[in-house]
């Protein structure tokens, strides 16, 4: 009777981690739709060439350090702390909190500060390519300077979401990341417009982003019953587990970040748009990594560290095991149809104004260089939570750091033939082999992650994304991309969507795998606890 109970209650849970994923994807698909509206902006602002490099790597700056120092690494090192510190009850969590916020709010003014002060010097090592031209480094150095105070805000946000995800608040932190997108937009339509240059206007925005990101925190931390307040109690105990989680957390974490920012770094060495090329493509593929591959490891993370708090180990590999097979099933088909589909999507979110249809070709090829890493992008994100969860970064932190060191070295070599293509290859084949070494470490622990039914369902989703191919390919031939008319481009790649997914689809019934990835389990769950 009790082993039925434990089943009952875990297939609950599981259903409830599935139901978590699906709203922080839910939330993330709304992020994004509204990110490729403040793209479509972007582009037709900016364009692809000098101003848009300039504002890319600039905005490029905060954003990085906010992924390498807060929303990645600064969560992973706080869930599984703050879910031990739970147990011992809500007084403890929040004394831990309370130090834990007061020390983030001094080092990140300070490195803010820094930031700012040592900008020219900063930027040396983002965008070398730039010092040889005045025009494009100068505006570089000053847009960075307007936007670096968004690494204080947003990385304050950071530590909230990490807070709220460990109650099993998922919606609002997923959903807060929209509001950078709607102030860039108001940016675009209001601010910019009163600027000689459109670019400082859209540096507002980012700012205007990220004071609206904190702010609509403080209602959920006081909902959940902390009220952050100053405490210099930096000796708790909870500080250093947390400090120990968080350097070797810092290069895993940040290794497809890093591994971008190289391919960008190279990028101001090639010809003008290389960088751009690079960003939008990126854009493109992020939402499937976010949708997906984000919103899983988001929910995976405290149930594992609560699993985990309590000694539950056979149920934290069932949910990670189940995690890797959904994934599997929903990111194939999006790697298909970013493939055959690359040059239609670029072209009709993007080609406007001052984005040439040059600009659409290059980048839809760097597009589909990122496309072939992106399931392993998404695993990375999925195992290293594993590790994250049972308190071991050292591994990930090894496994990112070889990565690392393959993706510049590839990068080096790839450029040389495909220029800023082969960058993007090199990322993608550099995620491809910190999964493989992240599967392999937990593997050997753990005994084989997937079995042969697991395994035969994966089987079976490869199966459907080259059926789903097939029926692309054909209605390409058939019917191809339309070269003008927005209305009909948008309508063709609305129908084209339309169509794979509804093959996919169909196999996915005819395969019996509906129930396991769209039925029950995305019935049930709150978004509280």
């Amino acid at each position: 009777m009790t082993i039925e109970k434990n089943k009952s209650n875990h297939g609950k849970a599981r259903s409830g981690l599935l139901a978590a994923a699906s709203r922080v994807g839910s939330w993330t698909l709304l992020s994004r739709i509204l990110g490729f509206v403040r793209d479509i902006f972007l582009a037709r602002i900016l364009g692809a060439g000098i101003l848009a490099d300039a504002f890319f790597v600039a905005f490029k700056l905060p954003n990085f350090f906010r992924r390498m120092f807060a929303e990645g690494t600064l969560t992973v090192a706080l869930v599984p702390v703050l879910s031990d510190e739970r147990e011992q009850g809500e007084d403890a969590a929040h004394r831990y909190l309370n130090a834990l916020a007061t020390l983030l709010l001094i080092v990140l003014t300070l490195a803010t500060a820094l930031g700012i002060l040592f900008m020219p010097w900063l930027l040396m090592l983002f965008a070398p390519g730039f010092m040889d031209e005045p025009e494009r480094w100068n505006l570089s150095v000053s847009l960075a300077r307007w936007m670096f105070p968004y690494l204080l805000l947003i990385s304050l946000t950071a530590m909230a979401w990490g807070v709220l995800n460990t109650y099993k608040r998922f919606s609002l932190a997923a959903a807060s990341p929209a509001l950078l997108n709607l102030a860039i937009i108001f940016a675009a339509i209001v601010i910019a417009p009163r600027f000689d240059n459109p670019a400082y206007g859209m540096a507002a925005g980012v700012l205007l982003g990220g004071l609206l990101q904190l702010g609509i925190q403080w209602p959920a931390l006081k909902q959940i019953g902390w009220r952050p307040r100053l405490s210099f109690r930096f000796h708790h105990p909870a500080i250093g587990q947390t400090l120990k989680l968080f350097g070797p957390a810092l290069l895993a974490v940040a290794a497809v970040q890093i591994n971008i920012l190289v391919g960008t770094i190279l990028a101001t060495l090639l010809e003008p748009g290389a960088v751009s090329y690079l960003y939008y493509s990126d854009r493109i593929v992020q939402l499937p990594l976010g949708l997906f591959g984000i919103a899983m490891s988001t929910a995976l993370l405290p149930t594992l560290s609560a699993h985990l708090a309590k000694g539950d180990t056979q149920h934290a590999r069932q949910d990670l095991t189940s995690g890797l097979v959904w994934l599997s099933w929903i990111t194939l088909p999006a790697v298909g149809g970013l493939l055959l589909l690359a040059e239609p999507i670029i072209g009709t979110l993007f080609e406007h104004g001052a984005f040439t249809h040059e600009a659409t070709i290059a980048t839809a090829h760097t597009l589909q260089a990122y496309a072939i890493g992106l399931i392993a992008f998404c695993w990375v994100k999925l195992l290293a939570t594993a590790c994250y969860a049972e308190k071991d970064a050292k591994a990930p932190m090894r496994f990112a750091a070889i990565s690392v060191a393959v993706n510049i070295v590839l990068a080096v070599i790839l450029m040389q033939f495909f220029s800023y293509v082969g960058l993007a290859l090199a990322t993608s084949a550099a995620a491809i082999i910190n999964a493989a070494m992240l599967w392999r470490h937990l593997a050997r622990r753990h005994g084989p992650l997937l079995n042969a039914t697991e395994l035969l369902r994966i089987g079976k989703a490869l199966i459907g994304c080259l059926l789903m191919m097939i029926a692309l390919n054909t209605l390409i031939m058939l019917w191809p991309f339309p070269d003008q008319g927005k209305g009909l481009q948008a309508f063709w790649m609305l129908t084209s969507v339309i169509a794979g997914a509804g093959v996919f689809f169909a196999f996915t019934m005819l395969a019996g795998e509906y129930r396991h990835l769209f039925g029950k389990h995305f019935r049930s769950g709150a978004d509280d606890e």
